[in-house]
Order: C-alpha cells, then structure tokens, then sequence
C-alpha cells in the first residue's frame, strides 16, 4: 500500500478529476481538506461518494501542526480561487508560493491545475530546479504540461490544436465547466463588466446588448464569434446534470449544443497524474 503525504494543489474546475481518481483507488486515505474557503464544492462531492475527509486550518496545515496519519496514503489538499486563472501571473504566484511552503509537510505534489495563460510554465520542472520535493502535472502523451482544464479533459496540446482546427467558433464544455460557467465568465470579463455599469441604456442599444448580465455575456460571445456550445464528456463529473445544465446554458445563451464526435475527450492526463503520484510516494518511502 502507498504510505507518506501527498500534497495536491488543484483547481476548483478540475477537482472532478481528482475526485474520480480517488473513487477509483481502493486504498485507504487519510484526506486533509485545507480550509482555503475555495473548497466547499470538493468536500460536497467528497460527501456524495461517501469518501472521508477532515478539513484543516490553512495555518496548521502549512506550519507544522497537519499531523499526518502514521504508515498510511495521506494526501493534503489545497484548493486555490478559480478567479485565479484569469490573471496568470497571479495564479503562478500563488501556485509557487503553496508549493513551498507546503514542502516540509508532504513527500510529493500534484498540481491539479494547467498552464492557464503562463506559457511554457512546467510547475514540477520548476520545482526541481528549485531542490523541492518530487511533483507532477497533467500532461499529454509526450509528455508536455496541459494548456488549462480543457487540456487536461482532451489529451492536451496537439490535440487541443486539432479541435481548435474543427470545432471554431465553438465554447468547449465539461461537467465542471457548466457548473462553474458564471463564476469562470464573470472572472474572465471583470473589466468588460466594470464597463457595462457606466454604460446607459442608449449605448447598450446602439451596441446591439440586451438588458442584464446574460444579454451582456450573449454579446461579448457574439465579439467572439462563438455560434455552439461543444458537449465533451470523458464520463469525468457530474455526468447526471450535465444535459440540464448545458440546456439552461444554451437558453441563457443562445447558442446552439453539439455533442463532440468521439475520440475527442479522454482520461489519459488523469489517470497518468493520479498514478505518477502516487509512485512519486513510493520512490520516497523506498528511498526513505
């Protein structure tokens, strides 16, 4: 059985990723849920699966006062603010600044997270450099990090490349997409909104958007030029309330679902983290 600590600093849009990794691992977990105030959706599809967790203060958890459970798989979990990702700099800031100060505390990291806009930023790479504990990312086949969530649900860049090719003008959806859409949108367009408040009516008319915050989102799409939604499903997520969360997109904002061929969404980069991880554990304790 894996025995030491494994740090895991993700993403709330792709905690689902982790979560199915962790359904399907028979071995016992002692899991730490870091109180960061960005975990409240993780715990609740912890509670769904009936899978335990305890949660800890950030403080104990990152000064030494996270007491591990002896001889077993513990993994310590730090959820970071999906708003994030809509300024990269700040999120590579953040990401780094956690992964050191949670070095003394685990045997391993795994970043449930994609570059997000900081290009050529291979966080493990970056670690070692640094003489930090072993860590991992989701990557594609050859080995290179995953762009962001959708990446990391497809394969990663090259194919990434090949569904930009075929599917343009498209907004590429997941389960954690659709239940994170409003709070995803209203990160990437905060100074788009800030601009709408000072806007009166008249100029909203002579821009062509309709009242409210769905009229404006249907208007900076349509800048966009994006005409469908595209369905991916990887069988990762919510997977029930998937149909009826796109539908309730799709009303909102009015753009056509097409459910992408198959072949296109795929496991790999989530089962080869969660399966490095723990081998990272493994060589630590051997070599411990």
């Amino acid at each position: 059985m894996t025995e030491g600590v494994l740090g895991i600093i993700g993403c709330p849009m792709l905690e689902d990723n982790l979560v199915w990794s962790l359904r399907g691992d028979s071995d016992e977990k002692d899991i730490a849920i870091v109180d960061t105030g960005h975990e409240g959706s993780l715990r609740d599809k912890l509670d769904v699966h009936s899978i335990p967790y305890r949660v800890v203060d950030e403080d104990d958890a990152l000064s030494g006062r996270y007491v591990p459970s002896e001889g077993s798989f513990n993994l310590l979990v730090y959820m970071l603010d999906l708003g994030l990702h809509s300024v990269p700099e700040e999120l590579r800031s953040k990401v780094e600044d956690v992964a050191v100060r949670m070095q003394p505390y685990v045997d391993a990291i795994g970043f449930y997270l994609g570059t997000c806009g900081t290009y050529h930023w291979d966080i493990p790479e970056w670690c070692e450099g640094r003489g930090m504990k072993p860590s991992e990312m989701f990557r594609d086949r050859d080995g290179n990090p995953c762009d962001d969530c959708v990446g990391a649900n497809i394969g990663g860049g090259p194919k990434y490349l090949e569904m930009q090719k075929r599917y343009t003008g498209y907004l590429y959806m997941f389960p954690a997409m659709v239940a994170n859409n409003d709070a995803f949108m209203r990160a990437n367009n905060k100074e788009a909104e800030e601009s709408m408040k000072h806007m009166t009516p008249e100029m909203m008319e002579v821009l062509g958007i309709e009242p409210g915050p769905d009229g404006y989102m249907r208007w900076l799409l349509s800048l966009g030029h994006y005409q469908h939604m595209l369905k991916l499903d990887n069988g990762i997520g919510d997977v029930g309330h998937y149909d009826e969360g796109l539908e309730k997109l799709r009303e909102r904002n009015r753009l056509d679902i097409v459910v992408a061929e198959p072949g296109w969404a795929t496991t790999q980069p989530t089962e080869d983290l969660y399966a490095k991880c723990k081998s990272l554990l493994d060589s630590a304790h051997r070599s411990g």
